[in-house]
This record gives C-alpha cells, sequence and structure tokens, in this order.
C-alpha cells in the first residue's frame, strides 16, 4: 500500500497538488481499466476537464461509471445526459430525508491493483483544480491481503451505489432525469451557477470585503486547465443572414487554441501596444459572425468569461476584419482585440496557450478563456492538438 496526499493549496511550506491532474494521470495510464466514482456534485465543467483521459480509457475498451448526488441543484441536467452517452451504468443517489449525499471517492480499477482518491473535492472545475482541498491517493496491491481488503470496502461501497435495486438509487435514464427536472432538483448548467462566489464584472469594485482584507487577503490561484472534448452533442448556432463571409474553414466547433507569441504577450499593461492575435481565416467561424456596424471595418462584440487567478470575470472582446489600409494596402487579417488584463496572464516571453473554450448552447457568457501556462501539466496535451500553423504561430481546435 502506498499513501499520497494530495493538498490543493498553497499555504507556508505545503505546495500544491491538484486532484483533477492526479486524476487526469490515473486514469489515462496504459493498466487502467475501470473508472468508477462516487460524489456529492458534478458538473459538465469538472467532466469535461477530465474528457480526454476518459476518453482514452473508453477508447481501449475500458468502463466509466459514477454515483451522482443531486442536492441544493448544484449537479446538473447537462452532466447526467452526458454520463447516459459515456456511463450508461451511471446512477443518481437522493433522499426525501433532511440531510444530503456527501461522498468523494474516486476508484480507478487495473488487473492486479487499484487506485482510490478519497477527500473532499467533488467532480466540478473549481473542486477538482482551485478550491483549497485535501485528498489522499491509495495505492492498493491486490496481492497484498491487507490492500485487497481495504480494495474491497471501497468496491463494495461503490458497488452499492451503483446498484439499482437498493433503495434511493435510480438509474440516469431519461425517465428519472425527466421527473427531477420537473421537481426541479436538477437543472441545466447555463442556469444553474457554479459552486461559490459567482461572475466577477472586470471592473466590480471591492468595497463590499475590503474590510476584512487584513483579515482574509485575496489569494491567487491557478487556473484550472481549459475543458476537453464536451461529452455532449454540439448545435451548429444560427447565424444572421447579413454577415461578412469568412474563407473555407477547418472543424474547430468546441474550443480554439492558439500559442501565444513573444509580441502577442509583448502588450501588458503600461506598455504601449494594442492587446490584439491574429485569427487564422480558416478558424474564423469559431467565434460569433462580423457584420458591418458603426466601425470602419466590420466587427463582432461578445463577452467571455476570462479565468483569472483571482477567479472568473466578465470581459467584452472585439473581432474584426481589416481588409486594407486607407492607402489601398491590402491587409485582409482578422484580429482579436483582447485586453490587457487578458495578455497581463501570459509568461512576457511568450510560448503559453490561449484557449477559447465554446459553452454549450444557453449559457452567457458563450465562451471562457483561459490563458493555459508552460508549466500546467496539462499543456503538452493542449499544445499536440496545435497541428497547424498561421503568421508563423502554432494553432488547433477541438
Amino acid at each position: 500500500m502506498q499513501v499520497k496526499v494530495i493538498p490543493q493549496i498553497e499555504l507556508g511550506d505545503v505546495r500544491r497538488l491538484r486532484v483533477g491532474d492526479v486524476l487526469n494521470k490515473t486514469i489515462a495510464a496504459d493498466e487502467s481499466q475501470r473508472f468508477r466514482f462516487a460524489v456529492a456534485f458534478a458538473r459538465l465543467s469538472g467532466l469535461n476537464r477530465l474528457s480526454v483521459s476518459i476518453e482514452t480509457l473508453l477508447n481501449r475498451g475500458g468502463k466509466v461509471a459514477g454515483a451522482i448526488g443531486v442536492d441544493n441543484q448544484i449537479t446538473t441536467v447537462d452532466v447526467l445526459k452526458a454520463l447516459q452517452k459515456i456511463a450508461p451504468n451511471s446512477t443518481v443517489f437522493y433522499t426525501v430525508s433532511g440531510y444530503i449525499y456527501h461522498p468523494k471517492l474516486y476508484l480507478i480499477d487495473r488487473e492486479k491493483s487499484a487506485v482510490a482518491i478519497v477527500g473532499s473535492a467533488n467532480l466540478t472545475r473549481d473542486g477538482l483544480f482551485r478550491n483549497v482541498e485535501l485528498a489522499t491517493a491509495v495505492h492498493l496491491e491486490f496481492e497484498s491481503s491487507t490492500d485487497y481488503e481495504v480494495y474491497k470496502r471501497y468496491e463494495e461501497f461503490i458497488g452499492e451505489l451503483l446498484n439499482t435495486a437498493n433503495p434511493n438509487v435510480q438509474p440516469i435514464g431519461d425517465a428519472v432525469l425527466d421527473r427531477l427536472v420537473q421537481a426541479e432538483i436538477i437543472k441545466r448548467e447555463a442556469r444553474s451557477s457554479e459552486p461559490g462566489p459567482g461572475l466577477r464584472s472586470r471592473r466590480r469594485q471591492t468595497t463590499s470585503f475590503t474590510d476584512l482584507e487584513d483579515l482574509f487577503p485575496p489569494l491567487r490561484v491557478p487556473v484550472a486547465p481549459p475543458a476537453g472534448k464536451h461529452l455532449v452533442p454540439k448545435t451548429r448556432p444560427i447565424k444572421p443572414q447579413k454577415v461578412i463571409v469568412p474563407p473555407a474553414t477547418v472543424n474547430v466547433t468546441t474550443a480554439f487554441i492558439m500559442q501565444l507569441s513573444a509580441f502577442d504577450s509583448s502588450h501588458r499593461t503600461g506598455i504601449k501596444g494594442t492587446p490584439e492575435v491574429l485569427i487564422p481565416h480558416a478558424a474564423i467561424d469559431f467565434f460569433p459572425p462580423l457584420a458591418q456596424s458603426g466601425h470602419k471595418y466590420p466587427d463582432a462584440f461578445f463577452d467571455v468569461i476570462l479565468h483569472t487567478p483571482l477567479g472568473p470575470e466578465r470581459h467584452s472582446y472585439r473581432l474584426w476584419y481589416y481588409e486594407q489600409r486607407a492607402v489601398g494596402t491590402r491587409i485582409d487579417e482578422y484580429r482579436l482585440r483582447l485586453n490587457h488584463d487578458t495578455i497581463d496572464l501570459a509568461t512576457p516571453g511568450g510560448g503559453d496557450l490561449l484557449v477559447i473554450n465554446k459553452l454549450p448552447p444557453g449559457n452567457d457568457p458563450a465562451y471562457e478563456v483561459t490563458v493555459l501556462p508552460q508549466t500546467d501539466p496539462t499543456f503538452p496535451a493542449f499544445l499536440n492538438l496545435c497541428t497547424r500553423k498561421a503568421q508563423g504561430k502554432k494553432w488547433g481546435g477541438l
């Protein structure tokens, strides 16, 4: 038996490890065969950040199942619908009694061993990557009778939570989900806020908590990695009739990824220059359609969720098409005007990834933005998705 403590905080002598990183590595490992979990709360924001690892497991014949709680309107219809597709043997646990279902167990089975990750982290974005959480990864070898007995206790616990013959355990079929929706126990993710502090305005006044800052100052926390593939069906947005017709595109439907150059990363607060990046022609359909407005050039303004070390914030971006200069010189560039707050998140010398995710229909804002640093454990996987080049920069998408 090997035990690894996962402290999801940087405090004093404690160095941060993220539960989501440990899960991704363990699920995707070649020897892993089955992933089961029992969590109080689950959201697409959490599941989609494990999606690449889960897909790796499923593609080699592995199995996935989860026992999900639906208390407090945090778990969403969307995540349960996604689990219907990839983990049809999953269940919902609920009771009308005066207490809630609150476990957090992740169990990964292998042929001769297993890993149990137990702690405080739910299957949500912040639970897996940003909140102050504590978990323990217990590595169990079946050749050891002591280890195997411990494994059997975990196995029995999660097995019963996946057994629909037990009271309060229901399959995640449409009939059950419809009843839960009608009773307003679960909602669409677009109508259900992430647990914790809400989305902040970029210009939010902080006077509401300055009286406590001397006792509890703000903490800067590394942003969560971007979501991988959405594990739900995608729908195409309907475009207005009058738009600027873009050139032929490639299939970028879930996320646009581009490696920032040193020049991109130089336009920081207090430094002269416009915080813009060039968007490849082939990726333009991923963004809102451009139209003639009151500006000289066709453009589109849209809001995004920008993930910052102090939490998610609402920001406004402008996409515009620079056709030619006033003197007639042809430019033919699509430019995305970000803001200094976004560029400030990047490493000054360049190399980080700008990842723009398109959220499921109904979300406002419809896009979320992460500047993924080269030090993040998920960076290599996202960089590998950048299989094209434009203006000398790597880019790609999902």
